[in-house]
């Protein structure tokens, strides 16, 4: 075990298994002494009371536990004494869905627990773990007076022509002429989620998403995505073609790019190596929109640490199409988009209801 520097992130573990309490202070332990382990706690009751009383710097969580789950000891924590938290969690069932909440209820972060409890399993996500807290350290999240009920489908004013969502693919879906391509990171589940309750579903166009999370929890997203939505939200699939009215999540561990031409687009992955750190890569993604949808796009960067996004945008704005970035100030990170308008590639920077409002009435003349 590495001895902790002066200025370890002082990390509080919160796990109802005493084997994955010690596996993760453990691992924790065998970093490069940056971070120190404060405490553990066996359930949400006392992650609350440890929290106040420790002040950590970062908390992993676990969803499920007995007296106090995660989701409630997440929403005490934010309202009583906000702290990053990270998710640990099944990758499978309900625990991606609640992980999923929880990331829009405020956690920074997730990261799927492998199957079974073996060491060797553990070791797995070691390194993407200690990543994972060293960036949420240097998150400041805001407090929230009331986290609120999980959120409802919006009823939608008829009189706009919006029709009502719909699961999955219908015989009357078209193929997409107009592609909206989205880059979001750490808080982007929130993001999304706040975004797409606001956009109005249009024939012609398809949205394609590049969120950085732990591979495991895409589908989940797509899933509470599509329950605020009127758009019909999926993972993406290689060689799906693109059809208007639907939005696609790129799943983790894999690159996205567009294929086809004009109203004949379709989705591919390819296996070339993380771009910046990341894959998939929005650059990648937002670079093939580009080449394939020339002036027929639209490129969006939301919150998130780093610069993805960044080339991307400035592909799509050199081919015609409109750039947006999410406003300082909603951002959970202030990195992805500050480095688009740094770079002066944001046509406009907005809250993310206005930035729905102006993409909505963009797309409002666009038809197949």
């Amino acid at each position: 075990m590495v001895p902790p520097k002066p200025n370890s992130v002082r990390v509080l573990v919160v796990d109802d298994s005493y084997f994955m309490r010690k596996m993760i202070q453990d691992m924790l332990a065998d970093s490069d002494g940056s971070i120190m382990v404060l405490d553990t706690a066996q359930n949400g009751l006392e992650a609350v009371e440890k929290t106040k009383k420790l002040k950590p710097d970062v908390i992993t969580l676990d969803v499920e536990m007995p007296q106090m789950n995660g989701l409630e000891a997440l929403e005490k924590i934010m309202s009583e004494r906000p702290t990053p938290v990270i998710m640990l969690s099944s990758h499978t069932g309900e625990g991606t869905d609640t992980t999923i909440r929880a990331l829009e209820l405020g956690a920074v972060d997730c990261l799927a627990k492998p199957a079974g409890r073996a060491l060797e399993k553990m070791k797995e996500i070691q390194a993407e773990l200690i990543e994972k807290i060293k960036t949420a350290s240097t998150i400041r999240p805001r407090q929230r007076i009331s986290v609120g009920p999980e959120p409802k489908l919006p009823v939608l004013p008829e009189k706009k022509g919006v029709p009502p969502r719909i699961e999955g693919p219908s015989r009357a879906d078209k193929p997409a002429t107009f592609v909206v391509a989205i880059a979001s990171s750490t808080g982007g589940p929130r993001a999304l989620n706040e975004l797409f309750s606001h956009l109005q579903r249009n024939p012609s166009v398809a949205y394609v998403i590049v969120q950085h999370i732990s591979i495991g929890f895409t589908k989940a997203l797509a899933r509470r995505l599509g329950e605020v939505s009127c758009l019909s939200i999926s993972q993406a699939e290689d060689q799906e073609t693109l059809l208007g009215g639907h939005a696609y999540l790129a799943p983790g561990g894999a690159h996205l790019v567009l294929e086809g031409s004009l109203g004949r687009y379709r989705m591919a992955f390819n296996d070339s190596p993380p771009r910046l750190g990341v894959k998939p890569s929005a650059d990648i993604m937002m670079a093939s929109v580009a080449g394939i949808a020339a002036k027929n796009c639209v490129g969006v960067v939301l919150t998130g640490m780093g610069r993805d996004g960044t080339e991307g945008l400035k592909a799509i704005r050199a081919a015609g199409g409109r750039t947006f970035a999410q406003d300082a100030e909603s951002c959970v990170v202030y990195g992805m988009p500050k480095s688009v308008v740094d770079a002066g590639l944001a046509d406009r920077q907005l809250t993310l209801p206005k930035m729905a409002e102006e993409i909505n009435a963009l797309l409002a003349s666009i038809r197949g």
